[in-house]
């Protein structure tokens, strides 16, 4: 089966668009997504409306979690503001997903693993090389039979393994796998990537030819900025789109 991973789609729906019209046109068995479907954009509703009808399998991140109360202290005001605007605008339907239909981690019937932060933390940042090399371990001995953990949070596409590591994906990049090794992979930020590309950033996991297709395309920022300054959030989370950053 070949399996659309998006994550960190942060309520973007125009890369959120592009992002499954490219899965679609890949013809995808499944898409699922590591969370953070909603947070810095001005499209909430409309971005967990279709993952809702669609029935992507989708687990909490970070701001979903927020927005059920469990906030955390390190939390931007900025980003405060723009989830407590969130909040306000879920309708009834959009807020029971988000409780009962958003799990903070899944064990995939194929045999792979998806978690928002890391195997170790559902809210960890992977991004020093010690915290890699530590979940690692933490998934040969946890998780001996699990070739792959699938996971976002810091928006930056990664593929991490013993002996293996590349993060350097601002273009269309197909990594083969080795089947003895064990992943966490990163597929980046649907809708606020952060490696200094504004290009939308997901992929594809082939578990047949043991791949994984990393995906970079352009996407609308013009009209995405005009909705966040026009929602009367902060005009930061507007310049920073076209930025990657």
């Amino acid at each position: 089966m070949r399996f659309g991973i998006i994550a960190d789609v942060h309520a973007n729906l125009e890369a959120l668009s592009v992002a499954l019209k490219v899965l679609g046109e890949e013809g995808v068995d499944q898409i699922i997504c590591l969370g953070d479907v909603v947070g810095y954009n001005a499209n909430p509703i409309e971005c967990l409306s279709i993952i809702m009808e669609r029935h992507i399998p989708c687990i909490k991140g970070n701001h979903e979690r927020h927005i059920l109360g469990e906030k955390s202290e390190t939390l931007k005001e900025d980003t405060d503001k723009v989830l407590a605007w969130t909040k306000n605008q879920l309708k009834k339907e959009q807020y029971d997903f988000i409780v009962n239909d958003m799990p903070n981690k899944m064990l995939h019937e194929s045999g792979f693993l998806i978690t928002h932060g890391s195997p170790r933390n559902k809210d960890e940042y992977l991004l020093k090389l010690h915290s890699f090399v530590t979940n690692l371990k933490l998934m040969e001995e946890k998780y001996p039979d699990i070739r792959i953990c699938f996971h976002g949070h810091t928006h930056l596409p990664s593929i991490m393994a013993k002996g293996h590591i590349a993060q350097d994906f601002t273009q269309d990049t197909l990594v083969e796998l080795h089947p003895d090794r064990q992943y966490l992979i990163n597929p980046g930020s649907v809708g606020q990537p952060r490696d200094q590309c504004p290009l939308t950033s997901f992929g594809i996991y082939d578990e047949d030819k043991l791949s994984f297709q990393f995906y970079r395309r352009p996407y609308d920022i013009a009209t995405t900025q005009e909705k966040i300054l026009k929602a009367g959030l902060s005009s930061r989370l507007a310049e920073r789109l076209a930025l990657g950053k």
